[in-house]
């Protein structure tokens, strides 16, 4: 994917230095140096990816980020900070911030995060579609959401529940009568009015999605709650969506900053691959030189063409035989960018990050039997 990206940052070196990785690959990179030249720019241009520099003139970056959410509805923004464990996220748990960048910049770290940042975009994109789908047909809700194990629940824009799914019902421990037509905060709040902190208030407001961990009386429960606006075909309303809470912004980005040291640095190459398309979406250091690849030829490449033709298919089919065990161990050849076949062991693990299932490959060589 061939992207727009814009670069905000009052340090010239470090726009160079993103132009100068990012040369020869097809994108078109603008940079500016203010908050207001941001923003000014994204109300007339539409960009894919966003680099925004933590240390930013003018405006406090963590005010321009809900301003620049806004405007730019379906862009990734990349956080370009120098923090090891970036404090600039433990701000933004609201923002849904997915990316970042630790300084001094790393090429193959850029594009690697880069390609993913494009990924998610476009998985987004096809999110918002599925879900204008869902929504928009009443039979297909009935039929679908009531499979979902979560709770999700149609509000009007006075939030007086219209429809529910079962999971919603036995959350609730209601019947059919005792929640239709009753206002979501008495049943989740037991309250008179929205509660200060309702993410159906933010949605309906904004217009945007919103996303708040709350503590909610009326089951005695802290959950994460995302509200979607939509348009139905006899009006408009609310599509409330309650999940467990995932680990906290500040906790996920040590997590996050730990994971990447050890997979970068790791000696054994590790090889990241989508259980949805079977695409590759990551992999580290030791496994480009193994493979011969740079970042960008590697990522969302298909990952039957690491392996040698001869035996592609048994290898392929023996993994996801194996992995719904739990992990998987199959000897096989891999072919790396100069056509060269290279012994190994594979050494695989389902992986789930989110709501998404990959498979990590370790390619252990023969020199490492």
């Amino acid at each position: 994917m061939k992207a727009k990206i814009l670069v905000v940052s009052p340090d010239s070196e470090i726009v160079k230095e993103i132009k100068n990785i990012l040369e020869g690959t097809g994108h078109v990179i603008k940079s500016v140096n203010t908050a207001d030249s941001c923003l000014n720019l994204c109300k007339s241009e539409h960009f894919d990816i966003i680099f925004v520099d933590t240390h930013i003139p003018t405006l406090p970056f963590n005010l321009l980020i809900p301003d620049l959410k806004k405007v730019c509805t379906e862009s990734e923004i990349i956080l370009i900070t120098g923090h090891t464990v970036p404090e600039a996220l433990v701000k933004l748990e609201a923002y849904q911030l997915n990316n970042f960048l630790i300084l001094p910049l790393n090429a193959e770290r850029l594009k690697l995060t880069l390609n993913r940042a494009l990924r998610q975009l476009e998985l987004l994109k096809e999110n918002r579609r599925l879900l204008l789908t869902v929504t928009a047909a009443k039979k297909e809700w009935e039929a679908t959401v009531d499979a979902i194990e979560d709770p999700i629940f149609v509000t009007d824009f006075d939030y007086k529940i219209l429809r529910a799914n079962l999971a919603t019902f036995q959350m609730l421990g209601k019947g059919v009568y005792e929640v239709i037509g009753k206002k979501c905060y008495e049943l989740l709040h037991c309250a008179n009015e929205p509660v200060p902190d309702c993410p159906g208030k933010k949605a309906r407001d904004s217009g945007e999605p919103v996303t708040d961990t709350l503590s909610f009386k009326g089951i005695k429960k802290r959950m994460t709650c995302s509200v979607y606006p939509q348009v139905f075909a006899d009006g408009g309303g609310l599509v409330h969506y309650l999940h467990e809470p995932i680990a906290t912004t500040e906790q996920e980005a040590q997590i996050m900053a730990k994971y990447e040291r050890l997979f970068d640095d790791g000696i054994i190459p590790i090889v990241v691959v989508s259980a949805e398309d079977y695409k590759i979406t990551d992999a580290n250091q030791s496994a480009l030189k193994l493979l011969k690849y740079d970042p960008e030829n590697l990522v969302d490449m298909d990952w039957e063409n690491i392996f040698a033709r001869d035996v592609r298919e048994v290898t392929i089919k023996e993994i996801l035989n194996q992995i719904t065990a739990g992990r998987a161990i199959v000897k096989s050849k891999l072919l790396d960018r100069n056509f060269k076949e290279i012994e190994v062991e594979i050494y695989a693990n389902p992986v789930e990050v989110g709501n998404f299932q990959f498979l990590e490959l370790f390619l252990v060589t023969g020199e490492k039997l």
